[in-house]
C-alpha cells in the first residue's frame, strides 16, 4: 500500500510513467538526500554568516573602546558516585582558579627562589672564604720576635737536658738504696725459725 501511494504520489509529481516499484523508491531517496544536503548547506552557510557577524561586532566595540562584557562563570563541576548498593554521592570540585591555594604558590616560588641564591651564592661564598684564607695564612715575623724565639728555644733544651740528668740521679739513687735494704735482709737471721 506504501508503494502504491508512493508510486502514485511520483506520478503526480512527474508525469513520466512509472516503471518499477524499487526505482522509483531510489530516486525518492535521492530526492530526500538532495533536500537534507541543500539543507544542510544552507544551515552551514547561516551559522558561518552569524559568527562573521558576531566578529565583526566585537571588533567593533574594541574600536570604540566599550569593553567587552565577562565570561560567564563556569558551571560547578560535580562527580557522582555510585555505590555497590546503588546509594549516589555527589562530590563538588572547586574551580580550577581555586584548586591550588595561593599558599603554596607562595611557597613554591620561595623555594625556587632559594635553590636558585644557593646555586649561585655557593660558589661565590667558597671562593670569597678562599680568597680570605690565602689572606691570612702568610703573617709576617718581625725579625726581633724570631730572635727572641730562638733564645727562648735553646733555654727550654738546656732546661730539658737538667731535668734529665736529675732524673738519671734519682734513679740511680733508688737503685742503691734499694740493693742495700736487699743486703741487709740477706744478713739479718729470721726469727721465725
Amino acid at each position: 500500500m506504501v508503494m502504491t501511494t508512493l508510486s502514485g504520489y511520483l506520478s503526480l509529481q512527474n508525469p513520466t510513467p512509472v516503471t518499477s516499484a524499487p526505482a522509483a523508491a531510489k530516486a525518492a531517496e535521492a530526492a530526500a538526500a538532495d533536500a537534507r544536503g541543500f539543507a544542510d548547506k544552507n544551515f552551514r552557510d547561516q551559522l558561518r554568516e552569524q559568527i562573521r557577524a558576531q566578529v565583526r561586532g566585537a571588533v567593533a566595540q574594541d574600536a570604540q573602546g566599550v569593553p567587552a562584557p565577562p565570561a560567564p562563570p563556569e558551571a560547578p563541576r560535580t562527580f557522582t558516585i555510585r555505590g555497590p548498593n546503588g546509594e549516589q554521592t555527589t562530590i563538588g570540585m572547586p574551580p580550577a582558579s581555586d584548586i591550588i591555594p595561593p599558599q603554596a604558590v607562595d611557597i613554591s616560588v620561595a623555594f625556587f627562589i632559594t635553590m636558585a641564591i644557593i646555586i649561585i651564592g655557593l660558589p661565590l661564598a667558597r671562593a670569597f672564604a678562599r680568597r680570605m684564607d690565602r689572606k691570612v695564612a702568610t703573617p709576617q715575623i718581625s725579625n726581633d720576635v724570631s730572635a727572641q724565639l730562638a733564645h727562648l728555644s735553646q733555654a727550654v733544651d738546656a732546661i730539658a737536658l737538667e731535668v734529665e740528668r736529675i732524673t738519671e740521679g734519682q734513679r740511680f739513687t733508688t737503685k742503691l738504696l734499694s740493693e742495700q735494704r736487699d743486703a741487709a735482709r740477706q744478713t739479718l737471721p729470721s726469727a721465725n725459725r
